[in-house]
């Protein structure tokens, strides 16, 4: 029996099937990328120095301690297991209908305190209706 050779065909390169990986690959990493979310906005500037030729009589200076409790001008209003810090909140309320918003609030975190009570220090800020927030200096 006489078997047939199969005629020789032209080898080359096949660009159709390439053209459709790649073009799956971009669509599959265009939907599953994430968009970037940015963080909450706290509606605060920060630091904002107080220009010239304005003078305050007061100045607020909110301390940060390592183990999460808070100080008001060196007097302790919150404690570490205060995440909302109510008190802090009352107080600058009071304070900045008193001055408005333009009185400088400064925080002073210790170098080794976490972040998060920070973040609640800014949240309380931002609640009261805090605009010129700056940070000062860690504590020691």
């Amino acid at each position: 029996m006489r078997t047939k050779k199969p005629e020789e065909q032209e080898v080359g390169f096949q660009i159709t099937p390439i053209v459709d990986i790649v073009a799956l690959l971009i669509m599959f990493f265009m939907c599953t990328a994430s968009r970037v979310k940015p963080e909450g906005q706290i509606g605060v500037a920060l630091a904002g120095g107080v220009g010239q030729g304005q003078m305050f009589a007061m100045e607020v200076y909110l301390g940060i301690q390592p183990d999460g409790s808070v100080t008001f001008n060196e007097a302790r209003i919150g404690t570490p297991m205060d995440d909302k810090l109510q008190s802090l909140r009352d107080r600058l309320q009071a304070i900045v209908r008193r001055y408005n918003d333009k009185l400088p609030v400064y925080i002073t975190p210790a170098s080794n305190v976490m972040h998060q009570r920070v973040i609640d220090v800014l949240d309380a800020c931002a609640a009261s209706g805090v605009k010129n927030l700056s940070f000062s200096e860690v504590a020691s």
